[in-house]
């Protein structure tokens, strides 16, 4: 394992999450209209998980002897609802790259792949919750499954 990769690597997560979770707590703050209150409290659920994920990460950046990073990624915000799930949905990718990413580095490290993997699995249902709230996973019904009788029992 290559010790400076990997430490490289979880300072870049650590740097994104940090930057998922201001925008989210910013987007929880900026949100209106009629659905305010389901966003606004899955934006600050979302910016919870994001300081959990880069607390996570520094305790094994601490591990391996190095420092976590204290700068965010650039944090990107907007005031139309759509566009903060779009920003979501770029953020949550691009951790979940990094994730992915990491894997392949500490693969003979099981504690560090273990953890990265829990990661990107959380980024991954991030992604497809946003993904489902914008309307991209549209689904189509059978007809021969549009209606559903119940048995009786007998």
């Amino acid at each position: 394992m290559n010790r400076q990769a990997v430490i490289d690597l979880l300072n870049r997560a650590v740097s994104l999450e940090y930057a998922s979770a201001i925008m989210y707590q910013q987007h929880s703050l900026l949100v209106q209209g009629v659905h305010r209150e389901v966003h606004s409290s899955l934006f600050r659920k979302m910016s919870e998980s994001s300081f959990r994920h880069a607390r996570e990460i520094g305790e094994y950046i601490v591990a391996l002897g190095a420092v976590p990073t204290v700068e965010p990624a650039t944090i990107r915000q907007s005031a139309d609802l759509n566009e903060m799930l779009r920003l979501g949905l770029e953020v949550e990718t691009t951790a979940l790259e990094t994730y992915k990413e990491g894997v392949s580095l500490v693969s003979d490290d099981i504690p560090l792949r273990v953890m990265l993997e829990h990661l990107a699995q959380d980024e991954y249902l991030h992604l497809t919750e946003i993904e489902k709230m914008l309307g991209m996973k549209a689904l189509q019904i059978p007809a021969s499954a549009r209606e559903v009788r119940s048995k009786q029992a007998g």
